[in-house]
């Protein structure tokens, strides 16, 4: 598709009127379609850390999450970095790495980066896109005007406790008297 032809006005010494601007002083813009959060909802869905959100919770995430592309092996973001957002995968195949190596491949539906946003602690592993990637980030603003709302901090917290019992991982004490 071609990028629509914006003209901008010529004031310098031989300006004309914009109808007669010519191409070669004519300035392309490429313009992003404005995106309806509602096409988004479908994407949202099946995310598991929005399970059981209502459509009007969906819809804001959705109304404040951004779309971002990235190129086959672009990193997303870089372990040790400050998490800056919520990352969900809605086209395309990620791979996360920590301390350079492969834990996960992620694909639609998945996201990464819910744990710095909670604690406020740095990226735990690097996120780098193996294709073509289509990311919805959640800004950590966003994120915590959301879990705001005592119904949605709810519903994240029961699905991340889910996906925790999920894992089968059990923590390890780290002191003698703390019992894991």
């Amino acid at each position: 598709m071609t990028p629509p032809l914006c003209l901008e006005a010529n004031n310098g010494p031989d300006a004309r009127s914009d109808r007669q601007v010519s191409r070669a002083q004519a300035t392309y813009h490429s313009i992003m379609p404005v995106i309806n959060p509602v096409t988004r909802l479908p994407l949202l869905r099946p995310v598991s850390i929005f399970r059981g959100l209502s459509k009007a919770s969906l819809f804001e995430v959705a109304r404040k999450s951004v779309e971002v592309d990235y190129s086959p092996r672009e990193t997303i973001v870089r372990q040790g970095e400050p998490g800056d957002a919520l990352c969900i995968v809605t086209k395309g195949t990620v791979e996360v790495l920590r301390d350079d190596r492969i834990v996960a491949r992620l694909g639609a539906g998945d996201y990464f980066g819910e744990i710095s946003l909670i604690d406020g602690e740095p990226r735990s592993a690097t996120a780098v896109a193996v294709d073509a990637v289509t990311i919805l980030k959640l800004r950590s603003a966003d994120f915590d005007s959301l879990l705001a709302d005592a119904y949605v901090a709810r519903a994240v917290m029961k699905n991340l406790a889910r996906l925790i019992r999920e894992t089968d991982v059990v923590p390890l004490a780290t002191k003698p008297d703390q019992k894991a």
